[in-house]
C-alpha cells in the first residue's frame, strides 16, 4: 500500500510541477497555495518508505496509508477542477458560449475572484489534511527516510524494436504427446464430445501446454474447427456460448449479449453442424455442477451430428473439483517442472547467450539456489530470471533476491507467488503504478499498446522528465519494462510502430496487479467494447465500462471535469455522438473505432482543446466539419476504415504537434487537399516545419499522390506506404532523419525519393510487390542498387513479375 501511496504522491507532485499546470495556477492566482501543497506532499512522501517496512506489524499503518491514498485522490480531483475551469474559460474566450444555459456563480468565467477563493480554500483544507496525516504517522513511530528508488532509463534509442523476452518454453513434451494421443481417439460411448482436463497450481504452464497442443500440425489437421475461449472467474453459460460463436466465426459482434439464449444456441448449432471441433476452455473456475451440465447439453446438441463425432474439449483449471464436475476421466495432472528443465528455463531468461552462465560461476551457484526456491513453477522461474537479467551480472543484487524475506511469506493467503512479489518490489515506482492499473481490465484481456498508453495518460501516470519527451515515449518504455520482467506477454518481438501490438497478462500476474490496486473517487476513463454484460472487476469508480448503445445528449455532463479517456471502440448500433462530448475540455484521448453507421460528426468538436490522441472510423466523406486545425495538442491521429472518405484536409499538414499519422483502409481516399489551392483568396497562413515522426498509409488504392506538406516533415523517421496508386514521392521529401522506409503493393511507383545515397540514418528499407521498383533496385541486376547499397537492412522482393 505504501508504494501505491508513494506513487500517487509522486504523480501529484509531477502534475503540480508541470509547466502547463503552473501556468494555470498563475493565471488563477493560486501559485502560493500550490507551492504549499507541493511542500506538504514532499514532506509526507519521505515517510512512506518507513511505513512500507512497518505496515506488516501494525494494522493501524495500513489504515493510515489507505486514508492517505484517498486524500491524494481528492487532491487530484481538485487539480482536475482547476484545469477544467481554466480550459473551459479558454474555449469561451475563443468561441463564445459552449452551450451552458446558466452560468454558475462560482465558475472561473463568471466570477474569477470567487473561483480563486473557493479553490484556494480547497487547497488549504487539503494541506491541513496532509499535515494531520503527517503528525499521525509520526505518532505511530513512522520516521522520515530518503532513499534512491529504482528508475527507468529514459534514453532508449528510438529504433530499438525487439522485445527482451522472446517466447520461452522448456519441458512438457511428454505431456503434450499424451494429450495429442487422447485427442486423436474416441473414448466415450455416451457422447460425441470428450473432455480432457489439464489441472495444476497456478504458474505451472497449463495454458502454455494447451497452446502447444492447439498449434500442433497434427491437431490442426485432425479437427475441422479449432476454438479457444478464456473463461476465468465468470462461468456464465450465455456469455460463454457467445464467446464460442465468436471464436468459431473468427470475429467479434456476430451476436450481442441482448440476444436470447435460444437464438445463440441455434447459431451455435449452425456454426458447429457437421464439424469435428476442438474447443479449449482456458482457466475454468466454475464449481457449479448445474451450470456445467447446462453448458454441456447445449454443446452436445450442437455436436450431435455424426460429422461431429470425435470432437473434444480441453479444460485447463487449478481446481480438482472442476475436474470432477466436467468429468470424462481424461486427466493430465500437471506436476512441477523437472529440475533440469527448470535450470534450462532459468538460463534462457537470466543470461544473454547460451552457456554464458559458465562465465559466472558464483552467479550460477546463486541461480541454482533461486531455482530451487521456485519449486518447479515455470512462471516463477521466468519472472525472476527476467528480473535478474536486468541486474547486469551484479552478484550483490542476485544475492539480495535469493536471501529475501519474501520467500517466507505464506502464498496460500493471497495466491501470489513469492517470485512475483519480488519482481514487483524491484519495479520503479512509476512502473508499479502503471502495472497496478492494468488490473482495471478483466482477466485474459488483450491489451493494445496505444490503448494502455491512453489509459495511463488519462490517470496522469506518464510524466515526462525532459522537454523533448512525451507520454507515448514513456508509455512504450514502461511497456517494454513490463514485458522484460514477464508481467506482460507479447508473441514474438516488438516491431515498430508498436502502437497496435497485442499484449496479454497471466492470470496470476493479474491477481498481483489487482492486489496492489487502489480504488479511486472519480471516473477518468470510459470504455465500451460492445453490448455485453461484464464482471464487477471490469467496473470501478476509476474505470467505467459502458453498456448502452445509444447515448443521450447530456450523457457526459456529470463527468466532464474528470474524463480524460473515452473509448467507444465497438458499439455496433451507435448512430450519433451525444452533443455533451464537446464539453469534455479535459479529454485527452478519444477512440472512436468501430462506428460503421455514423455519418455526421457532433458540431463544435473544436472545443476539445486538450485532445492528444484521436482514433477514428466514420462514414463521412469529409472531415472539414471537425475543424481539425483547432486540435493544437494533437499528437496521434489514426483514421481506420473510413470507407467513404474522399480527401484529407490540408489542415492536417499544419498540426505542428502531430507526431504520428496513420491512415489505413480508407478505400475511397483520392487525395490530400492542396494547401495553396485551399488558401487561395484567403489571408496568408504561416507554415512551419512539422514534428511528424511517423507517416503510414495503407489500403488507399485510389490515392495517386502523397501530400506536399510531407516536405516540411523534417523529423520523419518512419514512412510506410502500402496498397496505393502513387506514382512518385514529393520532390523535397526530407531524408536526413528517416530510419525506416517500407513500400509494398505500389505498382505505379517507379522510383524511390531523390538523394537516397545521402540517407545516412536509414537502417531498414523494404520493397515488396512493386515490380518496377524491385527491378530497378535489386542487388544483382538493378541499375540503381548503388543508391541503396549503404543501407544496413534491405529487403527487396525479387520474384519475377
Amino acid at each position: 500500500m505504501a508504494e501505491i501511496a508513494s506513487g500517487a504522491a509522486a504523480t501529484l507532485l509531477a502534475n503540480l510541477a508541470a509547466k502547463s499546470f503552473q501556468e494555470i495556477a498563475l493565471a488563477c492566482g493560486l501559485t502560493d497555495d500550490v507551492k504549499k501543497l507541493q511542500s506538504s506532499l514532499r514532506i509526507i512522501n519521505a515517510y512512506l518508505l518507513d511505513a512500507e517496512n512497518k505496515k506488516a506489524k501494525n494494522r493501524s499503518i495500513v489504515e493510515w496509508l489507505k486514508q492517505l491514498r484517498d486524500a491524494f485522490d481528492d487532491a487530484g480531483d481538485i487539480l482536475d477542477e482547476i484545469e477544467y475551469e481554466a480550459k473551459r474559460n479558454k474555449v469561451v474566450k475563443l468561441y463564445g458560449s459552449i452551450g451552458t444555459k446558466v452560468h454558475r456563480f462560482f465558475s472561473y468565467k463568471s466570477n474569477p475572484l470567487s473561483f480563486r477563493i473557493r479553490m484556494a480554500q480547497k487547497i488549504r483544507d487539503m494541506n491541513l489534511k496532509i499535515d494531520v496525516k503527517t503528525k499521525e504517522g509520526k505518532n505511530m513511530g513512522i520516521v522520515e527516510q530518503h532513499v534512491n528508488t529504482p528508475i527507468v532509463e529514459h534514453s532508449i534509442p528510438w529504433r530499438e524494436t525487439s522485445s527482451s523476452l522472446p517466447l520461452r518454453v522448456c519441458g512438457r513434451h511428454e505431456e503434450k504427446e499424451e494429450i495429442i494421443e487422447l485427442l486423436m481417439g474416441q473414448h466415450s460411448e455416451a457422447s460425441n464430445v470428450d473432455v480432457v482436463s489439464i489441472v495444476g497450481i497456478g504458474g505451472l504452464g497449463k495454458t502454455t501446454l494447451a497452446q502447444m497442443v492447439y498449434d500442433d500440425y497434427r491437431v490442426t489437421d485432425h479437427f475441422n474447427m479449432l476454438m479457444w475461449v478464456c473463461v476465468s472467474d465468470d462461468f456464465d453459460v450465455k456469455m460463454l456460448i457467445q464467446k464460442i460463436i465468436h471464436a468459431a466465426s473468427r470475429t467479434k459482434n456476430v451476436v450481442d449479449a441482448n440476444s436470447s439464449l435460444e437464438h445463440m444456441v441455434s447459431l451455435l448449432n449452425e456454426k458447429l453442424y457437421g464439424k469435428k471441433f476442438l474447443l479449449v476452455l482456458d482457466d475454468v473456475w466454475n464449481e457449479n455442477h448445474n451450470k456445467w451440465d447446462e453448458f454441456r447439453n447445449h454443446l452436445l446438441k450442437a455436436g450431435s451430428h455424426k460429422g461431429s463425432k470425435g470432437s473434444k474439449i480441453i479444460v485447463t483449471t487449478r481446481s480438482h473439483k472442476v475436474v470432477d464436475i466436467v468429468g470424462g476421466g481424461l486427466l493430465i495432472n500437471l506436476e512441477a517442472l523437472p529440475e533440469d528443465e527448470c535450470w534450462k528455463l532459468f538460463v534462457k531468461c537470466a543470461f544473454q547467450e547460451e552457456s554464458e552462465e559458465d562465465k559466472y560461476p558464483r552467479l550460477k551457484q546463486i541461480g541454482v539456489e533461486i531455482v530451487k526456491k521456485c519449486k518447479g513453477v515455470p512462471l516463477a522461474i521466468t519472472t525472476l530470471g527476467s528480473l535478474l537479467k536486468s541486474k547486469c551480472h551484479d552478484e550483490n543484487e542476485w544475492r539480495k533476491i535469493c536471501d529475501s524475506e519474501v520467500w517466507k511469506l505464506d502464498q496460500e493467503e493471497t495466491g501470489i507467488l513469492p517470485s512475483l512479489r519480488l519482481s514487483y518490489n524491484h519495479l520503479p515506482t512509476e512502473v508499479k503504478q502503471c502495472f497496478s492499473y492494468c488490473s482495471c481490465f478483466p482477466k485474459d484481456y488483450e491489451y493494445e499498446v496505444i490503448e494502455l498508453i491512453m489509459f495511463w495518460t488519462a490517470h496522469k501516470l506518464l510524466q515526462p522528465i525532459h522537454e523533448d519527451e512525451d507520454a507515448e515515449d514513456i508509455g512504450e518504455l514502461y511497456i517494454r519494462k513490463l514485458v522484460s520482467v514477464s508481467f506482460l506477454q507479447i508473441e514474438g518481438d516488438f516491431k515498430y510502430p508498436i502502437s497496435f501490438e497485442k499484449l496479454k497478462m497471466h492470470d496470476l500476474v493479474h491477481d498481483l496487479a489487482k492486489l496492489t490496486m487502489n480504488k479511486s473517487s472519480k471516473i477518468r476513463s470510459i470504455v465500451q467494447e460492445g453490448e455485453q454484460e461484464t464482471s464487477a472487476e471490469w467496473t470501478s469508480n476509476k474505470f467505467k465500462y459502458m453498456e448502452s448503445s445509444s447515448l443521450l445528449d447530456d450523457f457526459f455532463d456529470t463527468m466532464k471535469k474528470h474524463l480524460r479517456y473515452l473509448n467507444l471502440k465497438h458499439p455496433p448500433t451507435l448512430e450519433k455522438y451525444p452533443y455533451s462530448i464537446c464539453k469534455l475540455q479535459n479529454l485527452q484521448s478519444l477512440n472512436l473505432r468501430g462506428h460503421n453507421k455514423i455519418r455526421t460528426l457532433p458540431k463544435n468538436m473544436k472545443y476539445l482543446i486538450s485532445l492528444q490522441y484521436l482514433l477514428w472510423r466514420v462514414k463521412a466523406t469529409s472531415l472539414s466539419s471537425m475543424n481539425i486545425e483547432r486540435f493544437q495538442q494533437l499528437k496521434f491521429l489514426y483514421l481506420d476504415g473510413c470507407s467513404e472518405l474522399v480527401s484529407i484536409p490540408s489542415a492536417v499538414g499544419r498540426l505542428t504537434t502531430l507526431k504520428k499519422l496513420m491512415i489505413h483502409w480508407c478505400n475511397n481516399l483520392v487525395s490530400f487537399e492542396d494547401e495553396e489551392e485551399e488558401e487561395e483568396g484567403k489571408e496568408h497562413v504561416a507554415v512551419h516545419n512539422l514534428n511528424l515522426q511517423l507517416f503510414s498509409i495503407s489500403g488507399a488504392c485510389k490515392l495517386k499522390a502523397l501530400p506536399n506538406w510531407l516536405e516540411r516533415a523534417t523529423k520523419l523517421r518512419y514512412l510506410g506506404i502500402q496498397g496505393t496508386s502513387i506514382k512518385s514521392f514529393p520532390t523535397r521529401l526530407p531524408m536526413a532523419s528517416l530510419e525506416q522506409l517500407h513500400i509494398s503493393i505500389c505498382s505505379e511507383l517507379s522510383s524511390l525519393p531523390d538523394y537516397m545515397d545521402q540517407t545516412h540514418s536509414l537502417q531498414y528499407l523494404s520493397i515488396l510487390l512493386c515490380p518496377t521498383l524491385s527491378q530497378k533496385y535489386n542487388k544483382r541486376t538493378g541499375p540503381d542498387w548503388g543508391k541503396i547499397a549503404h543501407i544496413p537492412r534491405c529487403q527487396i522482393d525479387e520474384r519475377p513479375t
